[in-house]
């Protein structure tokens, strides 16, 4: 389950399950998630956000080359820098629209 701090990254369209990519706060850094339909995939965590970035890219990368469609994200470009930005600073960011609906 997405935690309501989480800012989603992006999702992807399968045959029958979505899947999406989400980072929350920790202690130490940022947790990169990824989950489908409730179930947690892939749990790692970093300190810095390019090197979370950099991963969340290489794996919706590989999702997309085994298949997967890409769902067109609500947040884009500068508009999804600015809530990266926000979270960085505030600790929180609001839930992504399409993770809203995944909950």
């Amino acid at each position: 389950m997405v935690p309501e701090s989480a800012v989603v990254v992006w999702q992807v369209r399968g045959i029958v399950e979505d899947v999406h990519c989400f980072f929350y706060p920790r202690r130490a850094g940022f947790a990169l998630a990824v989950e489908r339909a409730g179930e947690r995939l892939a749990d790692e965590v970093f300190e810095h956000f390019p090197s979370l970035m950099a991963r969340a890219r290489e794996m919706k990368r590989t999702l997309v080359q085994a298949g997967f469609e890409p769902v067109e994200e609500a947040v884009e470009g500068p508009a999804l820098e600015g809530l990266l930005r926000r979270f960085a600073v505030a600790g929180g960011a609001r839930l992504h629209g399409l993770a809203a609906r995944a909950c």
